[in-house]
């Protein structure tokens, strides 16, 4: 194949780099050290910018549920319920999705080459990176979130509508001072948003044939005694797995970003050939680099991909 493979570093996104969105935090009020909550009552934190459920029957005050201690201690009395709404796109996980109609936001992270995006559920999508704010626009884009492709005829006529669930683009000038502002539309309910992800795209090599991806279903099945079967769906990832060539020149930096992601989810793309779309996985990267010889380098990779 002898495509470059790359990993996406991601910026961690902070409240200060968001600049606006339309996407409101949740739908309850922030908690409170003076109000006494009932069991079952909900509110969220501002601090980790997360959902908290009350699960004590006698009256719960004082107790912040962003301290951990009032989570797990000897008396729990709060039980983590997930990332707000405006978060849920920043919190690493696919399966959690920042849901508006339509879903705009405008970030100023800093310098980044990169922004990737999954879980989408969406009808158009459009993208704008500025050089600084309200500056000299240096990326755009805006297309519909179509992913079918026809092989034939047939399927160009009769094949189901395909909607595109990911999106990245790389090779982005980058800027100390950038502003983007990411826009997805949806005809009939809310644009959803699983992930986020803004960073450096890093060389790691080569891409050899052979990379593998392995589809993973979540789902729950259950055959009774009488050999009638229930099928719960669940959520699903896809693992993948790669060997890269590299020079020896190359392998001290390389293993510099290797070790930086090594407990990162991340981004990882085998090549950005269309055809081998699916070589493009969000997951836990974990690494082997090999001296092969006198010139020459070999990262082995497995990815496992995240809900």
């Amino acid at each position: 194949m002898s495509q470059p493979c790359s990993i996406l570093a991601p910026v961690a996104i902070t409240g200060a780099m968001i600049v606006s969105s339309t996407v409101p935090e949740t739908d309850y009020a922030t908690f409170s050290m003076l109000k006494a909550y009932t069991l079952g009552e909900r509110c969220i934190s501002t601090v980790t910018h997360r959902i908290y459920e009350s699960v004590s029957a006698s009256s719960n005050v004082g107790h912040d549920p962003s301290d951990l201690i009032n989570q797990f201690g000897s008396v729990p009395w709060w039980v983590d319920q997930g990332p707000t709404n405006l978060w849920a796109m920043f919190d690493g996980y696919v399966s959690t999705k920042s849901a508006a109609s339509p879903l705009s936001i405008t970030l100023r992270p800093g310098s980044f080459n990169s922004v990737a995006l999954f879980g989408l559920e969406a009808d158009g999508l459009s993208i704008t990176v500025r050089d600084a704010p309200g500056g000299n626009v240096i990326y755009s884009y805006a297309d519909d979130l179509e992913g079918s492709a026809p092989g034939d005829y047939y399927e160009y006529f009769f094949d189901r509508f395909k909607p595109q669930t990911d999106f990245v683009a790389t090779d982005l000038a980058a800027f100390n001072n950038a502003e983007i502002m990411v826009t997805l539309t949806r005809v009939t309910g809310l644009a959803k948003c699983g992930l986020l992800a803004l960073g450096d795209m890093k060389s790691i090599g080569l891409t050899e044939y052979g990379a593998k991806v392995t589809p993973n279903s979540y789902s729950f099945i259950d055959v009774d005694r009488f050999g009638r079967t229930t099928i719960t769906p669940g959520a699903n990832t896809t693992d993948m797995t790669l060997t890269a060539k590299l020079g020896i020149a190359e392998a001290a930096a390389v293993y510099a970003t290797l070790k930086e992601v090594q407990s990162v989810p991340c981004v990882v793309i085998a090549t950005d050939l269309v055809d081998y779309s699916p070589l493009r996985v969000f997951g836990l990267p974990t690494p082997t680099l090999s001296f092969d010889g006198p010139d020459l380098c070999t990262v082995s990779l497995d990815v496992k991909g995240f809900i």
